[in-house]
């Protein structure tokens, strides 16, 4: 398979990603410091402050979940937070609502593994306003925030990042018990009827 290797615009971002990359670090450190004591409250393992993803299309720090904010180990239950850059990268078509176009923060639940988060399960109203469903995607559910919301100073934007991402991620932990719950109880029902459980997991 021929491997896709980089043109002239390429090379010019890289250029720009280099000159900005310390301060981009430096954002998601800040962002870390705010969101780690409720992540070690959540027992949340194998915490990664941010790593480029070009297959998503963003830039972004994860933990991996334990019960009973996720069904078991085995199903792989992380939360994400960081930037997407909707120009590039799969997995967000059919969110509803839409996400944004343009440049934006996110916050993301997903699951490597089985069973998947099933959101709309969720009562009417259970779940804080400001959230995207996504049936079969990079994530289940997703709360974007449009960067040219976000102050000009670069310690104001890491702030509001900051203060943002921790919100989001605490309206996940009111209502991940219910959710894990509810996963396993309609994986158990779907065995007992004799389906399958397919593993659907983004590749």
């Amino acid at each position: 398979m021929r491997r896709m290797t980089a043109n002239i615009d390429d090379l010019f971002a890289a250029e720009r990603f280099l000159a900005a990359e310390s301060r981009i670090a430096g954002t998601f450190c800040r962002i870390e410091e705010a969101v780690a004591p409720l992540l070690r409250a959540m027992r949340a393992r194998d915490r990664t402050t941010y790593a480029t993803d070009p297959e998503r299309g963003a830039i972004w720090g994860h933990a991996f979940l334990r019960p009973p904010y996720a069904p078991d180990a085995a199903a792989e239950w992380f939360v994400a937070w960081g930037l997407r850059f909707p120009d590039g990268g799969t997995g967000w078509d059919g969110a509803e609502p839409p996400l944004p176009r343009g440049i934006h923060a996110l916050v993301a639940l997903g699951a490597e593994g089985e069973p998947k988060p099933g959101p709309r399960s969720l009562p009417p109203g259970r779940l804080a306003e400001g959230w995207s469903v996504l049936d079969d995607g990079a994530a289940s559910l997703v709360a974007a925030f449009p960067l040219h919301g976000l102050p000009a100073q670069s310690d104001a934007v890491a702030e509001a990042l900051a203060g943002w991402t921790l919100a989001r991620l605490e309206d996940l932990r009111t209502v991940l018990p219910d959710l894990a719950a509810r996963s396993v109880a309609s994986r158990s029902a779907l065995l007992a009827g004799g389906g399958e459980v397919r593993d659907r997991s983004p590749r």
